[in-house]
């Protein structure tokens, strides 16, 4: 068993994708969020995120009144 698994009971792309996410939500500006977590594009990291909680960032935001 790998030790990130042993310490998390997640996968390593499991841990890896909760760290991008947890990142992801505290971010304000989705642009700026794709640029600094290494996204190609906005698209890429639109879908990864709403993957991730089931909302788009926008309406992430709109719904925590971040905006």
């Amino acid at each position: 068993m790998l030790v990130v698994e042993r310490l998390t009971s997640q996968t390593v792309s499991g841990f890896i994708f909760q760290k991008l996410y947890s990142e992801a939500a505290t971010a304000t500006q989705t642009i700026d969020s794709a640029d600094s977590l290494n996204f190609s594009d906005q698209l890429t990291f639109g879908k990864f995120f709403k993957r991730k909680s089931g909302v788009s960032p926008r309406q992430f935001r709109k719904e925590l009144a971040i905006f």
